[in-house]
């Protein structure tokens, strides 16, 4: 049987109710009403990189829009749909193959509660969103992210900002929440994504509060022991969420977005080596999500697998 990323079958409460929406919002260049990921184990589809960055507004609206690295910048987005408020959200996977209904799944936080949710995506479906808690005492948190690597040596990562100062990791491969360590030192940070998840370390993108960018490698054995490398010292500090996904066989697309601003600005990031890393502007767009919307990462359950770094 071909191992899933995320294809989590969830039950549990019922948040918020709610259909699939009709209409369909673009910025730029008009996509497919549907997702459009790449295959497993590819990196990209035919044509140019892109990142599709999603977001659940204060309603509980969910949407997304698909940037390309065209000149200049273009995009396109899947169908509006109802999902619930949350005030965090890791990486959100599509399933859509060989199974029942196609869904996203994915780890939010609403209030002091971490839930694993499941948003159905399927045209005309009227079933609400679902989502199972799946820890208590989250309140702290400010941001989170997952990590997942295929194959029998694979795993399940969530991380998370922690207002405390420190950088938490727990291991969800089994679908459930446990400790696998935390370390103090990351009270100036403000945003993480993941740009690397092999078998032997995940490697997480981070900004600071005064504009700093670092990569945080860390090996997946226990105890929790990374190695942070400063990228560039200035630059970052007007985003509240930074979204990545690989572009080619080792590089990555990035997003910065703020909580003020319906603009992304995005980036071509090569293969991360500390302040040797070369960082290419590719522009700015404008989006169709609210501006205080959390943003988030849509990608494929199988793929592509991230190696940033």
């Amino acid at each position: 049987m071909r191992i899933r990323r995320f294809a989590l079958a969830v039950a549990g409460l019922s948040l918020a109710a709610g259909a699939v929406g009709a209409g369909q919002a673009t910025a730029g260049v008009q996509g497919k009403p549907g997702p459009d990921f790449a295959a497993a184990g590819q990196a990209q589809a035919a044509g140019p990189c892109d990142v599709q960055v999603g977001a659940v507004d204060s309603t509980g609206q969910a949407s997304a829009n698909k940037i390309y690295a065209t000149k200049p910048l273009s995009a396109g987005g899947p169908m509006d749909f109802k999902f619930f408020p949350i005030r965090a959200s890791a990486t959100w996977y599509y399933t859509g193959v060989n199974t029942p209904k196609s869904y996203y799944s994915a780890y939010v936080l609403q209030g002091s509660n971490l839930y694993l949710a499941r948003a159905n995506y399927e045209f005309g479906d009227a079933t609400a969103p679902t989502a199972k808690r799946v820890g208590t005492g989250w309140a702290g948190f400010s941001t989170i992210a997952t990590s997942n690597v295929l194959g029998s040596k694979g795993h399940k990562f969530l991380y998370g900002l922690h207002t405390n100062g420190s950088l938490y990791r727990y291991n969800v491969t089994t679908g459930a929440v446990k400790s696998y360590g935390s370390a103090p030192g990351y009270a100036g940070f403000k945003a993480i994504t993941v740009i690397s998840e092999t078998a032997g370390y995940d490697t997480l993108l981070a900004s600071t509060k005064a504009g700093a960018l670092w990569t945080i490698h860390i090996p997946v054995t226990a105890p929790f022991k990374a190695t942070l490398k400063l990228v560039r010292s200035t630059g970052f500090k007007a985003y509240d969420y930074l979204v990545a996904q690989r572009c080619g066989s080792s590089s990555t697309m990035l997003a910065g977005l703020s909580k003020t601003s319906q603009v992304a600005t995005a980036y071509a990031v090569s293969h991360a080596n500390g302040t040797k890393t070369v960082i290419n502007p590719l522009g700015t767009i404008e989006l169709h999500s609210k501006a205080s919307s959390v943003r988030l990462l849509r990608t494929g359950s199988d793929g592509p697998q991230l190696l940033g770094e």
